[in-house]
């Protein structure tokens, strides 16, 4: 979740955050985005001015730039393999995860639906099954699907 310009840094490894703090930073981009909240201040590298409102579009183009910089980094920040495997289905979780109407309870949730999944095709099928779930039974989904009879 640390932006991917902070890569090179030899005597840092941004390999992972801990998942609350994963968490806690998608729950507060959702309520950004969903209670249309006005930015403070300017980015001259993102184009962001200060009493911009936090938008899906917003969202989206920030996101893109992001994962454009994962995918240019270097093997020990973000392990070559993952970049068509588990990476794009972390960017699918996050992206469901703030923009979707209904603001899921557990991040990890998604994550578990997923572990040892590397089918980007398969993700999207178990998050839909998720959010489909959780917005018809109001419940969640934390069994493994993968262990499910």
């Amino acid at each position: 979740m640390k932006p991917a310009d902070f890569f090179g840094n030899e005597d840092i490894l941004y390999l992972m955050e801990d998942m609350a703090t994963g968490e806690i930073r998608l729950s507060i981009l959702w309520e950004w985005l969903h209670k249309g909240a006005t930015l403070t201040e300017d980015d001259p590298e993102t184009g962001v001015k200060a009493g911009d409102v936090f938008s899906p579009e917003l969202y989206t183009r920030l996101m893109e730039e992001e994962y454009a910089k994962l995918l240019k980094a270097g093997n020990k920040d973000v392990h070559d393999d993952s970049k068509q495997t588990t990476l794009p289905i972390a960017r699918q979780i996050a992206d469901v995860y703030v923009l979707h109407e209904t603001k899921p309870p557990w991040f990890i949730d998604l994550l578990n639906i997923n572990l040892n999944n590397m089918n980007a095709d398969i993700a999207a099928q178990r998050i839909r099954l998720y959010m489909h779930t959780l917005e018809t039974k109001a419940s969640r989904i934390t069994e493994n699907l993968d262990f499910v009879v």
